[in-house]
């Protein structure tokens, strides 16, 4: 199980996700999954819609992407950006369990 603030971080990067899904993919279609995973919980957020280059400096800037950063980093957790030009978006979010380190 989680902490609080961990799923409340989990809930606000699904949502800030499915934001910039619904503003810049170019598609309606998205995958969301929550699963228990290395003594903490998985969210992963997937698009096929138009991507874009993750290693991009203009996209390291953006707010939506710096906040859910920040939000995870703030509960040990990781992020994990997956995306490629024309081949859709993965969003993966890891935070651990209470009790557990990462």
């Amino acid at each position: 199980s989680i902490g609080r603030e961990a799923a409340f971080c989990l809930f606000r990067v699904a949502q800030e996700s499915l934001n910039n899904l619904v503003r810049h993919s170019g598609t309606n279609a998205a995958s969301v999954t929550v699963q228990e995973m290395d003594g903490g919980v998985l969210l992963a957020v997937h698009d096929d819609g138009v991507g874009f280059d993750p290693q991009s400096r203009a996209r390291e800037k953006t707010l939506g992407l710096a906040s859910m950063r920040e939000r995870v980093r703030l509960v040990s957790g990781t992020l994990d950006i997956e995306s490629t030009p024309g081949r859709g978006t993965t969003i993966v979010a890891w935070v651990p369990g209470e009790g557990e380190s990462p």
